[in-house]
C-alpha cells in the first residue's frame, strides 16, 4: 500500500483478503497438474508517525479448502519510508506480482504458494526508470541444524527509451521500454549440519516492450513484449541437471473493453529456474517423474484474461490459459479466478 501524507499521525485498520481457485490440467512430465483453492487473509493495524512513514503490523492466514486448519499463520510487519520517487521497505515486502517479473523468472503461482517475502526492498519510480530491488530471507538457519539457509533476491527494471503522445488525443500514446530483470537464489550456511553443498543460481532476462495505448471505447491497448532469458548455476558442486541454459520468450497482446488476450511463445534450451514458472523448465518438477528431462522445450500459450471491478476495492480476475507443447502437441490448460479485497479505514488520531 502507498504512503498517504494526509494520513499522518493516524491509526487505521487495513484488510486484505484474497480468494483463489486455480486448476492446472497438465498431464506432461515437466509440470504437475493440481488445484489450488482457498483464501488468504491479512488484517493489519496501520500507523503513520510522519507524512512519509507507514508502519503496519498484522497476521497472515492461508486456508486451503478441503483441509483441516490453516496451511500457514504468520505475523507480518512492514516499515515503509516513501519520498517523491522512491520507497524503502523493511520487513514484509510488497512482493510477488509487485516485482513485475516475467513468468520464466518468477512464477505467477507464488502469489498463492509463497505469499510472504521478508527482508529489504527498494523501489524507484521516475518518468524514465522503474526499479524494484529486493532481498527475501526465505529460511533462517540456526546453529547445528540439519538444514540450509535460503536467501532469494533480485531486481526488475524498466527503462524508457521512447514515448510519443498522439497528435489528436494525448491519451493515445506509444512507449518503447528496455526491461532488465534478474533473480538469484542461495542455499547454504556455515553453522549447519547439512551434508548438502552450497547452491547459488541466477536467472536473468533482457528485451524490449512496445505498447500502443488508445482512447477508444473498445480498443485500449496493443503490445508486444519480447525477452532473451538466461540461467546459470554458480555453485561449486553442481546438483542441477544443467549448469546453464537460455530461452526466448515472445508475447503479443491486445486489451479491449470486453477481454484481454495474449499469445506467448517459449523456446528453452537446458533452462532451469528455482523461482520461475514450472512449465518453462527443461527439468521435471513433477512428483511421478522427478528425473525426466526435456532439454529443448517449445511452447505456445494462449491467455484470456478479464479484470472486473465489482465495487470499490473489490476485484474479480478471470483467466483461461490453454498451452501446447510443440514437441508433444496435445492441448493442456489452466483456468483460474481470483477475488481481491484491499482497503483500510480510519480508527483514531492520537493527540500530540
Amino acid at each position: 500500500m502507498p504512503v498517504v501524507a494526509q494520513n499522518a499521525n493516524e491509526v487505521r485498520i487495513g484488510v486484505y483478503a484474497f480468494g483463489f481457485s486455480k486448476n492446472n490440467e497438465y498431464f506432461n512430465k515437466i509440470a504437475d497438474g493440481y488445484t489450488l483453492f482457498g483464501y488468504h487473509l491479512n488484517p493489519e493495524l496501520v500507523y503513520y508517525p510522519a507524512p512519509f512513514v507507514r508502519l503496519e503490523a498484522g497476521a497472515f492466514l492461508w486456508k486451503d479448502f478441503g483441509s483441516t486448519g490453516y496451511q500457514d499463520i504468520a505475523p507480518t510487519f512492514t516499515a515503509k519510508i516513501q519520498k517523491e520517487n522512491w520507497a524503502l521497505l523493511f520487513g514484509t515486502l510488497e512482493g510477488n506480482l509487485n516485482h513485475g517479473y516475467i513468468e520464466p523468472l518468477y512464477d505467477f503461482e507464488r502469489v498463492i504458494t509463497n505469499r510472504l517475502e521478508n527482508g529489504l526492498q527498494y523501489q524507484l519510480n521516475t518518468h524514465h526508470v522503474a526499479l524494484d530491488a529486493w532481498i527475501d530471507w526465505n529460511h533462517k538457519l540456526y546453529r547445528g541444524e540439519d538444514d540450509q539457509e535460503q536467501v532469494n533476491g533480485g531486481a526488475a527494471a524498466n527503462i524508457l527509451l521512447l514515448e510519443q503522445e498522439g497528435r489528436g488525443n494525448t491519451a493515445d500514446s506509444l512507449r518503447l521500454t528496455l526491461p532488465i530483470q534478474f533473480t538469484a537464489l542461495h542455499k547454504g550456511g556455515q553453522i549447519d549440519a547439512s551434508p548438502l553443498p552450497l547452491t547459488t543460481v541466477a536467472n536473468a532476462a533482457i528485451g524490449f516492450e512496445l505498447e500502443k495505448r488508445y482512447s477508444h471505447k473498445v480498443l485500449h491497448r496493443l503490445y508486444t513484449k519480447n525477452y532473451l532469458v538466461g540461467f546459470k548455476d554458480f555453485s561449486n558442486e553442481f546438483q542441477l541437471p544443467y549448469t546453464q541454459g537460455y530461452g526466448i520468450y515472445l508475447n503479443a497482446g491486445i486489451d479491449t473493453k470486453y477481454q484481454d488476450v495474449m499469445l506467448s511463445y517459449w523456446r528453452g534450451d537446458s533452462y532451469v529456474t528455482e523461482l520461475g514458472g514450472r512449465l518453462y523448465q527443461s527439468a521435471s518438477t513433477t512428483f511421478k517423474h522427478p528425473d525426466y528431462l526435456q532439454e529443448e522445450r517449445e511452447l505456445i500459450i494462449f491467455r484470456l484474461m478479464k479484470d472486473i471491478e465489482i465495487i470499490d476495492n473489490l476485484y474479480l480476475t478471470i483467466r483461461l490459459e490453454p498451452v501446447v507443447d510443440l514437441d508433444d502437441p496435445k492441448l493442456e490448460f489452466s483456468n483460474a479466478f481470483y477475488l481481491t479485497f484491499d482497503t483500510e479505514f480510519f480508527v483514531a488520531k492520537p493527540r500530540k
